[in-house]
Protein backbone atom coordinates (compact mmCIF):
# COMPACT_ATOMS: atom_id res chain seq x y z
CA UNK A 1 0.00 0.00 0.00
CA UNK A 2 1.46 3.24 -0.86
CA UNK A 3 1.42 6.12 2.05
CA UNK A 4 1.25 9.42 1.07
CA UNK A 5 1.83 12.33 3.18
CA UNK A 6 -1.82 15.05 2.98
CA UNK A 7 -2.34 17.94 5.21
CA UNK A 8 -0.22 17.04 8.73
CA UNK A 9 -1.29 13.06 7.77
CA UNK A 10 -0.07 10.08 6.35
CA UNK A 11 -3.10 8.33 4.42
CA UNK A 12 -3.29 5.44 1.87
CA UNK A 13 -2.46 7.41 -1.43
CA UNK A 14 -6.07 6.19 -1.96
CA UNK A 15 -7.67 8.17 0.67
CA UNK A 16 -5.97 11.57 -0.20
CA UNK A 17 -8.57 13.90 -1.56
CA UNK A 18 -8.02 17.42 -2.78
CA UNK A 19 -10.38 20.24 -3.56
CA UNK A 20 -11.37 20.93 -6.84
CA UNK A 21 -11.51 24.60 -5.18
CA UNK A 22 -7.72 24.44 -4.81
CA UNK A 23 -5.51 27.06 -6.22
CA UNK A 24 -3.40 24.44 -7.24
CA UNK A 25 -5.59 22.91 -9.74
CA UNK A 26 -6.78 26.20 -10.95
CA UNK A 27 -3.98 28.38 -11.25
CA UNK A 28 -1.11 25.99 -10.93
CA UNK A 29 -0.47 28.56 -7.48
CA UNK A 30 1.92 26.64 -5.74
CA UNK A 31 5.70 24.68 -5.88
CA UNK A 32 7.26 21.54 -5.27
CA UNK A 33 10.52 19.84 -4.65
CA UNK A 34 11.90 16.83 -5.59
CA UNK A 35 14.99 14.95 -3.86
CA UNK A 36 16.87 12.00 -4.28
CA UNK A 37 17.06 8.97 -1.99
CA UNK A 38 19.94 6.62 -2.57
CA UNK A 39 19.17 3.29 -0.72
CA UNK A 40 20.20 4.92 2.28
CA UNK A 41 20.76 8.58 2.17
CA UNK A 42 19.32 11.83 0.41
CA UNK A 43 21.66 13.75 -1.39
CA UNK A 44 21.74 17.22 -0.38
CA UNK A 45 18.74 17.31 1.13
CA UNK A 46 19.44 20.62 2.82
CA UNK A 47 20.28 22.75 -0.75
CA UNK A 48 16.78 20.90 -1.69
CA UNK A 49 14.92 22.39 1.71
CA UNK A 50 16.24 25.66 1.15
CA UNK A 51 15.27 25.52 -2.91
CA UNK A 52 11.32 25.31 -1.38
CA UNK A 53 11.77 27.24 1.43
CA UNK A 54 13.03 30.21 -1.63
CA UNK A 55 10.07 28.87 -3.46
CA UNK A 56 7.60 29.24 -1.27
CA UNK A 57 8.75 32.96 0.33
CA UNK A 58 8.96 34.28 -3.58
CA UNK A 59 5.02 33.69 -4.15
CA UNK A 60 3.97 34.06 -0.56
CA UNK A 61 2.64 31.18 0.56
CA UNK A 62 3.14 30.90 4.21
CA UNK A 63 3.29 26.83 5.14
CA UNK A 64 3.63 26.09 8.65
CA UNK A 65 5.81 23.12 8.12
CA UNK A 66 8.45 24.14 5.79
CA UNK A 67 10.78 23.36 8.17
CA UNK A 68 9.41 19.84 8.64
CA UNK A 69 10.43 18.67 4.97
CA UNK A 70 13.27 17.20 5.66
CA UNK A 71 11.34 14.68 8.67
CA UNK A 72 8.27 14.23 6.00
CA UNK A 73 10.65 12.78 2.91
CA UNK A 74 12.25 10.62 5.50
CA UNK A 75 9.51 9.13 7.03
CA UNK A 76 7.75 8.74 3.73
CA UNK A 77 10.77 6.30 2.58
CA UNK A 78 10.55 4.69 5.80
CA UNK A 79 6.82 4.27 6.00
CA UNK A 80 6.67 2.73 2.17
CA UNK A 81 9.56 0.31 3.02
CA UNK A 82 12.08 2.07 0.29
CA UNK A 83 15.00 2.34 2.66
CA UNK A 84 17.07 -0.03 0.81
CA UNK A 85 16.02 1.08 -2.74
CA UNK A 86 17.16 4.01 -4.91
CA UNK A 87 14.10 6.35 -4.41
CA UNK A 88 12.18 9.86 -5.39
CA UNK A 89 10.36 11.69 -2.88
CA UNK A 90 7.79 14.36 -4.60
CA UNK A 91 6.68 17.41 -2.24
CA UNK A 92 4.25 20.05 -3.12
CA UNK A 93 2.77 23.07 -1.41
CA UNK A 94 -0.17 25.11 -3.06
CA UNK A 95 -1.77 27.88 -1.69
CA UNK A 96 -5.02 25.74 -0.48
CA UNK A 97 -8.66 26.20 -1.35
CA UNK A 98 -10.74 29.08 -1.83
CA UNK A 99 -13.58 30.24 -4.19
CA UNK A 100 -11.84 31.03 -7.57
CA UNK A 101 -10.64 34.34 -8.01
CA UNK A 102 -7.27 35.88 -9.33
CA UNK A 103 -6.97 37.77 -6.13
CA UNK A 104 -5.00 35.84 -2.99
CA UNK A 105 -7.80 34.35 -0.27
CA UNK A 106 -8.30 36.99 1.95
CA UNK A 107 -8.13 36.28 4.83
CA UNK A 108 -5.17 33.65 3.72
CA UNK A 109 -6.63 30.02 3.91
CA UNK A 110 -4.55 27.22 4.52
CA UNK A 111 -2.21 25.62 2.31
CA UNK A 112 -2.48 22.41 0.95
CA UNK A 113 0.74 20.35 1.41
CA UNK A 114 1.16 16.70 -0.35
CA UNK A 115 3.96 14.35 -1.02
CA UNK A 116 4.32 10.77 -1.99
CA UNK A 117 7.91 8.82 -2.42
CA UNK A 118 8.19 6.04 -5.04
CA UNK A 119 10.98 4.27 -6.34
CA UNK A 120 12.59 4.78 -9.51
CA UNK A 121 14.96 4.03 -11.95
CA UNK A 122 17.85 6.40 -12.52
CA UNK A 123 17.19 8.80 -15.68
CA UNK A 124 20.71 8.07 -16.97
CA UNK A 125 20.52 4.45 -17.23
CA UNK A 126 21.06 3.28 -20.31
CA UNK A 127 22.96 6.76 -21.66
CA UNK A 128 26.30 6.55 -20.61
CA UNK A 129 26.94 7.28 -24.71
CA UNK A 130 25.12 10.49 -23.98
CA UNK A 131 21.82 12.13 -25.98
CA UNK A 132 20.40 14.40 -28.85
CA UNK A 133 18.97 17.52 -27.48
CA UNK A 134 16.13 19.41 -28.89
CA UNK A 135 16.48 23.17 -29.76
CA UNK A 136 13.58 25.73 -28.86
CA UNK A 137 12.89 28.98 -28.42
CA UNK A 138 11.91 29.99 -24.96
CA UNK A 139 8.16 30.12 -24.03
CA UNK A 140 7.91 29.81 -20.26
CA UNK A 141 7.39 32.79 -18.05
CA UNK A 142 10.23 35.02 -16.70
CA UNK A 143 10.45 33.24 -13.35
CA UNK A 144 12.46 30.30 -14.19
CA UNK A 145 14.22 30.66 -10.52
CA UNK A 146 10.99 29.49 -8.80
CA UNK A 147 10.31 25.65 -8.87
CA UNK A 148 7.01 26.25 -9.45
CA UNK A 149 4.20 23.53 -10.68
CA UNK A 150 2.95 25.55 -13.76
CA UNK A 151 5.20 23.20 -16.27
CA UNK A 152 2.74 23.17 -19.01
CA UNK A 153 5.82 24.71 -21.53
CA UNK A 154 8.35 22.23 -20.25
CA UNK A 155 6.23 19.22 -20.31
CA UNK A 156 5.00 20.23 -23.97
CA UNK A 157 8.57 20.75 -25.05
CA UNK A 158 9.73 16.94 -23.83
CA UNK A 159 7.05 15.73 -25.44
CA UNK A 160 8.06 17.43 -28.75
CA UNK A 161 11.48 16.18 -28.58
CA UNK A 162 11.43 12.33 -26.89
CA UNK A 163 8.65 12.33 -29.77
CA UNK A 164 11.42 13.66 -32.46
CA UNK A 165 13.64 10.81 -30.48
CA UNK A 166 16.14 13.54 -28.40
CA UNK A 167 16.53 12.84 -24.98
CA UNK A 168 15.52 16.49 -23.72
CA UNK A 169 14.40 19.97 -25.18
CA UNK A 170 17.09 22.76 -24.28
CA UNK A 171 15.38 26.49 -24.92
CA UNK A 172 16.69 29.51 -26.35
CA UNK A 173 16.07 33.41 -25.05
CA UNK A 174 17.62 36.14 -27.09
CA UNK A 175 19.98 33.89 -28.71
CA UNK A 176 21.36 32.31 -25.66
CA UNK A 177 20.87 28.64 -24.36
CA UNK A 178 19.38 29.16 -20.75
CA UNK A 179 18.34 25.53 -19.76
CA UNK A 180 16.23 22.36 -20.11
CA UNK A 181 13.05 21.29 -19.86
CA UNK A 182 13.58 19.68 -17.01
CA UNK A 183 17.37 20.21 -16.54
CA UNK A 184 20.61 22.19 -16.20
CA UNK A 185 22.97 22.44 -19.65
CA UNK A 186 26.56 22.72 -19.50
CA UNK A 187 29.45 23.17 -22.25
CA UNK A 188 32.82 22.62 -22.60
CA UNK A 189 35.09 25.32 -25.23
CA UNK A 190 38.87 25.65 -24.97
CA UNK A 191 39.06 23.65 -21.94
CA UNK A 192 37.08 25.51 -19.70
CA UNK A 193 33.13 24.79 -19.03
CA UNK A 194 30.55 27.40 -19.26
CA UNK A 195 27.05 27.20 -17.71
CA UNK A 196 24.25 29.66 -17.76
CA UNK A 197 24.35 32.36 -14.56
CA UNK A 198 21.94 31.85 -11.77
CA UNK A 199 18.77 34.64 -12.36
CA UNK A 200 15.18 34.65 -13.40
CA UNK A 201 16.08 32.78 -16.36
CA UNK A 202 16.91 29.38 -15.20
CA UNK A 203 16.36 26.91 -11.87
CA UNK A 204 19.49 26.94 -9.39
CA UNK A 205 19.70 23.42 -9.98
CA UNK A 206 20.93 21.15 -7.05
CA UNK A 207 22.60 18.72 -9.23
CA UNK A 208 24.11 21.77 -11.06
CA UNK A 209 25.18 23.25 -7.87
CA UNK A 210 26.93 20.33 -6.84
CA UNK A 211 28.28 19.88 -10.54
CA UNK A 212 30.32 23.48 -10.35
CA UNK A 213 31.72 22.03 -7.06
CA UNK A 214 33.00 18.68 -8.91
CA UNK A 215 34.36 21.33 -11.65
CA UNK A 216 36.33 23.18 -8.66
CA UNK A 217 37.38 19.99 -6.50
CA UNK A 218 39.11 18.62 -10.35
CA UNK A 219 40.62 22.08 -10.89
CA UNK A 220 38.08 22.40 -14.18
CA UNK A 221 38.29 26.15 -15.36
CA UNK A 222 34.42 27.01 -15.23
CA UNK A 223 32.67 30.21 -15.84
CA UNK A 224 29.07 31.14 -15.33
CA UNK A 225 28.51 32.27 -18.70
CA UNK A 226 25.39 32.31 -21.27
CA UNK A 227 26.48 30.72 -24.54
CA UNK A 228 24.94 31.78 -27.84
CA UNK A 229 23.80 29.59 -30.17
CA UNK A 230 26.27 30.81 -32.46
CA UNK A 231 29.06 29.71 -30.55
CA UNK A 232 27.37 26.22 -30.75
CA UNK A 233 30.30 25.01 -33.37
CA UNK A 234 33.18 26.01 -30.89
CA UNK A 235 31.65 23.48 -28.21
CA UNK A 236 33.80 20.41 -27.57
CA UNK A 237 31.41 18.64 -25.38
CA UNK A 238 28.16 18.85 -23.30
CA UNK A 239 26.08 17.44 -20.93
CA UNK A 240 22.80 18.19 -18.94
CA UNK A 241 22.62 18.06 -14.69
CA UNK A 242 18.92 17.53 -12.71
CA UNK A 243 18.22 15.00 -9.99
CA UNK A 244 17.33 11.99 -11.31
CA UNK A 245 19.60 11.88 -14.21
CA UNK A 246 22.66 13.22 -12.45
CA UNK A 247 25.11 14.26 -15.54
CA UNK A 248 24.18 12.87 -18.60
CA UNK A 249 26.51 13.73 -21.64
CA UNK A 250 24.94 15.26 -24.67
CA UNK A 251 26.38 14.49 -28.37
CA UNK A 252 24.69 16.53 -30.32
CA UNK A 253 22.31 19.79 -30.83
CA UNK A 254 19.31 18.74 -33.30
CA UNK A 255 21.48 17.39 -35.94
CA UNK A 256 24.72 19.30 -35.32
CA UNK A 257 27.50 17.00 -33.14
CA UNK A 258 28.73 18.13 -30.15
CA UNK A 259 32.27 17.68 -30.55
CA UNK A 260 33.01 14.62 -31.66
CA UNK A 261 29.64 13.30 -31.10
CA UNK A 262 30.75 11.19 -27.93
CA UNK A 263 31.19 11.89 -24.18
CA UNK A 264 34.49 13.53 -23.85
CA UNK A 265 36.81 13.31 -21.16
CA UNK A 266 35.87 16.82 -19.14
CA UNK A 267 32.50 15.23 -18.67
CA UNK A 268 33.59 11.90 -17.70
CA UNK A 269 36.42 13.49 -15.58
CA UNK A 270 33.12 15.50 -13.70
CA UNK A 271 30.70 12.69 -13.75
CA UNK A 272 33.35 10.79 -11.58
CA UNK A 273 34.04 13.20 -9.19
CA UNK A 274 30.19 13.74 -8.64
CA UNK A 275 29.45 10.48 -7.39
CA UNK A 276 31.77 10.86 -5.25
CA UNK A 277 30.10 13.74 -3.87
CA UNK A 278 27.31 11.73 -3.76
CA UNK A 279 28.85 8.84 -1.54
CA UNK A 280 30.21 11.39 0.31
CA UNK A 281 26.70 11.72 2.08
CA UNK A 282 26.56 8.25 3.03
CA UNK A 283 29.45 8.79 5.18
CA UNK A 284 27.54 11.61 7.14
Amino acid sequence: MNISFFNNMYLPHSQVSISPDDRGFLFADGVYEVVRWYGGFFFDMEGHHARLRRSLHELKIKWDGEDLFPEIAEKLVRINDLGDKPALVYFQVTRGAAPRTHTFPSPPVPPTAYGFAKTFTPESAGRENGIKVMLKKEMRWARCDIKSVALLPNTMCFEEATAAGFGECIFIRDGYLTEGSHSNIFFVMDGTIYTHPESEAILSGITRKNAIRAASECGIPLEEKAIHVNDLPRITEAFITNTSAEITPVTAFNDMPAGNGRPGPVTLQLAGKFREIVNSYSRL
